[in-house]
């Protein structure tokens, strides 16, 4: 039985042959080590160059019992292995682009053109026939039809081969994205197609301008010269945390998780407009505007979505704790109670900061009167209550607080309070203050979230969101040192599911409105329960 093996490729008109200067050699040095014959087609009578790939059919009746198809625009890294060891020889070794972007238009379009069934076709699959292995018992697939009907998803003949290959049953070996690498990758894997064994670059002049795809070919080949023979590299992800800053605190332990756990060897790049929340945070590049640097694949993050976004709309933000809601959205799975807890660290001078305000911060109470949506900010007068209450009982009350924008910023109390700190200090300066305070009362999920790195107490005065929502994860609980003192929670108004567009409409994605003749009162505890918790916490 005749046992020789064929590299096959095709190069015809000018473009290709202008590539094929430049790969021959890594094709030649192929071939020679998988101890096959390399054959170049050239010419035919075909609708065009790309089904010059059906003369497989006859190179594999008696000249050859093995091919190895690997398409002209495609770079061979020399240290690349046999496909003809990696892929059994009843088996039809290809890469499967389906699983990486849609495609089913294309099967769905040829199974209408063509009147074909295709009963084991998912619904997904789609290959891409830039690479192949086959052998002698693949070669009915490669028998072209009479007729060749017009599609327009054709890929040239890659749709119709993949009708041909779905209709034979082949038993499929697929193989990995790193023997057909093509830049439908960079966004998904955040690695250089430099890693790849066979770089395809089919569709570059048509994604980055005419003469892209010799340019890189030229680029890459002197890479891989330098790189060699080790060709080492690392995964470059890009993480945005935007969004609230009480968003960008709790992408803290997720970001860590991702930097220890997830991608411990890659490359990471965050942007945020706090930089400072991460810089504990071994190994990361931090800033507040994209990195100066050119990738050449990177794997983008978000950690804030938006009610836009398909994640938003399946998991609002209102309904998952923040930790949980990035996690999720970053690395598709919750984190761990453990992993949860946030990290974060301020310096000498930033506990400086807060002290030059106030010496004594270590004997505060730290109340925090946030204002924002209606339904998270409180009457001025329940606020004073509140502080004239606690004070009342020998306590010394701080305020703390910032003037982000019109919806964001501090209710104006007014009242008599020990420390003063709203406006004048440092996120830094607001971390140490919190850190040393003994006690944190606010409506603002963003004290919390910087309160759960420390080991104060914490009373929670929830309204819109329920408390196992917001409070923080701290020795194994939500409640260690905290508690939530409400009359009830205002999502709970809402019945929201997916498919209540109406609820959302009304509430707002954040739950961020009122029902019609509710007001805050509804919801708030009576400043005495608040005033009472307060002592009971200081004087335990």
């Amino acid at each position: 039985m005749n046992s020789k093996k064929a590299i096959v490729t095709i190069v015809s008109g000018k473009k290709y042959e202008e590539i094929w200067q430049r790969v021959e050699p890594y094709f030649t040095a192929y071939a020679e080590k998988c101890d096959a014959e390399l054959v170049v087609l050239k010419e035919g009578s075909v609708p065009s160059a790309h089904w010059l790939k059906f003369g497989i059919y006859t190179l594999l009746h008696k000249e050859f019992s093995r091919v190895a198809f690997i398409d002209a625009d495609i770079l061979i890294r020399p240290d690349t292995p046999n496909l003809f060891d990696i892929v059994p020889d009843d088996q039809f070794g290809i890469f499967n682009e389906g699983y990486f972007t849609p495609r089913s238009i294309c099967l769905h379009e040829v199974k209408k053109v063509y009147n074909v069934d295709l009963p084991n076709w998912n619904g997904a699959d789609y290959y891409n026939t830039g690479v192949m292995v086959v052998s002698r018992c693949h070669r009915h697939i490669f028998k072209m039809m009479a007729d060749v009907k017009q599609l327009r998803n054709s890929f040239g003949e890659q749709t119709y081969l993949n009708m041909r290959i779905m209709q034979s049953g082949v038993k499929i070996f697929h193989l990995d994205y790193n023997f057909n690498r093509m830049c439908i990758m960079d966004r998904i894997t955040g690695m250089t197609r430099l890693e790849a064994f066979l770089i395809h670059y089919a569709g570059f002049d048509a994604l980055f301008g005419e003469g892209s795809l010799l340019r890189a070919l030229d680029r890459d080949i002197a890479r891989w010269k330098e790189d060699g023979p080790a060709y080492q590299y690392r995964r470059q992800i890009f993480v945005w945390s935007f969004g609230g800053l009480g968003d960008v605190i709790c992408a803290e332990p997720v970001l860590r998780f991702v930097r220890e756990v997830g991608y411990p060897d890659a490359d990471i790049y965050v942007m945020t407009r706090n930089p400072e929340l991460y810089d504990h945070i071994p190994g990361i590049w931090l800033g507040d505007k994209y990195p100066d640097k050119e990738f050449d694949a990177i794997l983008e993050f978000n950690t804030h979505f938006t009610s836009h976004d398909q994640f938003g709309k399946i998991v609002p933000h209102s309904l998952a704790h923040p930790v949980d809601w990035i996690s999720m959205a970053i690395m598709g799975r919750q984190l761990t109670v453990e992993q949860k807890e946030i990290h974060l660290h301020y310096s000498s001078e930033a506990l400086d900061e807060a002290r030059a305000v106030y010496t004594g911060i270590d004997s505060l109470v730290l109340i925090h009167p946030g204002r924002g949506w209606e339904t998270k900010t409180f009457p001025k007068k329940w606020w004073e209550d509140v502080i004239a209450g606690i004070r009342g009982l020998g306590l010394k009350v701080g305020l703390i607080g910032k003037e982000v924008n019109e919806q964001h910023g501090y209710v104006p109390v007014d009242c008599e309070v020990d420390a003063d700190f709203r406006d004048k200090i440092s996120l830094k300066g607001l971390i140490a203050l919190i850190a040393h305070a003994p006690l944190l009362i606010t409506n603002d999920s963003v004290p919390v979230h910087i309160a759960g790195a420390f080991d104060n107490n914490i009373i929670l005065i929830p309204s819109c969101k329920h408390p196992d929502r917001i409070l923080p994860f701290r020795h194994g609980t939500q409640f260690y040192k905290a508690k939530a003192l409400f009359k009830k929670i205002i999502d709970d108004d809402y019945t929201v599911t997916p498919t209540s567009m109406l609820g959302w409409q009304m509430a707002g994605w954040q739950i961020g409105k009122f029902k019609p003749g509710r007001t805050i009162e509804e919801y708030i505890p009576d400043t005495q329960e608040v005033i009472e918790e307060a002592f009971n916490v200081m004087c335990k």
